[in-house]
């Protein structure tokens, strides 16, 4: 091989190593040969899109009920104590959130008043829950405010105990059965959320509620009431389509990072018109029983200050 073609092999050998060690280089410091599929910006953004919620809260639950079956009126009133937990999921990307709650009431401190009671009593069981979801989306967005709508399902169990009247089965024997009343809900409703600064935020949703269905067994009714000469043959059943509507406000304070306390409060009112059932048996033969449907109407309502301790990140 001639001088001069070995210079050129060894430079073109000097070359190809300059420019192997220039791409490493390139690679692993600040600007890399391949770029990756997607912006590292782009990544961090979506990672950061969704924000989370969960707490604790009590409620001191102010309610009620006032029903009308047939001629007999039915009433009770109770401050009960409420232990729930919520969260909420909220999506930057899409403006889009969903929260939910469930809520047990601990201790019951009522009264209610039946036409068999004598007089008005106090109670102190039975079974009052609440629970429910709400998808939303905030339509208008700003730095540190957000307005818009939501669709939800709501429950309620408003079962406190009013008493219970005693009825024939068809086997001649004798039962009673306390009040067990739910409900199901549709939410149709708007949302409102501010932020000043990192320290404070305030939400508040205000809710109609177009339909709710409600059914059980309304224990208190005792159809003798109305007349003392018939043997009841059931625990009477109830029915219902009924209205109303939601509100709940709540100022929050940013203790920590990662931590709200969060004050406010709430409130529900429901009513509308209901069907109960009834049977009546003849003691000479209790096999037979002869049914009975009466309307009437109901009234829902609770209502109390909130406070909760909520965990974000």
């Amino acid at each position: 091989m001639s001088r001069l073609g070995s210079g050129v092999l060894a430079g073109l050998a000097c070359a190809l190593c300059a420019a192997t060690a220039h791409a490493a280089d390139g690679f692993y410091g600040n600007e890399p040969l391949f770029r990756p599929a997607y912006d590292l910006a782009w990544q961090e953004d979506y990672e950061d899109s969704l924000g989370f919620e969960f707490g604790l809260r009590y409620f001191y639950g102010m309610g009620g009920q006032n029903a009308s079956i047939g001629p007999l009126d039915f009433s009770s009133e109770d401050a009960s104590h409420f232990v729930e937990l919520h969260a909420r999921i909220d999506d930057y990307s899409t403006s889009t959130y969903l929260k939910g709650n469930l809520g047990v009431a601990g201790v019951i401190d009522g009264t209610y008043e039946t036409p068999t009671s004598g007089g008005t009593q106090s109670t102190d069981s039975g079974t009052i829950v609440y629970g429910g979801a709400d998808l939303g989306y905030l339509a208008m967005m700003g730095d540190s405010f957000g307005m818009g709508g939501f669709v939800g399902y709501q429950y309620l169990n408003e079962s406190i105990d009013m008493g219970r009247s005693s009825f024939m089965t068809s086997g001649g024997g004798g039962d009673s059965h306390p009040n067990s009343l739910e409900v199901h809900g549709l939410r149709l409703g708007a949302t409102a959320r501010a932020e000043f600064g990192n320290a404070i935020d305030f939400t508040v949703d205000a809710a109609v509620v177009p339909t709710a269905y409600l059914s059980g067994t309304y224990g208190a009714f005792d159809v003798r009431a109305a007349d003392p000469a018939v043997t009841p043959g059931n625990a009477a059943t109830i029915s219902g389509n009924l209205y109303g509507g939601a509100v709940d406000a709540m100022v929050g304070f940013r203790a920590t990072e990662n931590m709200v306390i969060r004050a406010g409060a709430r409130g529900y009112y429901l009513t509308g018109p209901t069907e109960t059932y009834f049977e009546l048996r003849d003691p000479a033969n209790p096999g037979v029983a002869q049914g009975f449907r009466t309307d009437g109407t109901i009234e829902l309502f609770r209502w109390g200050p909130v406070v909760e301790l909520t965990g974000t990140f």
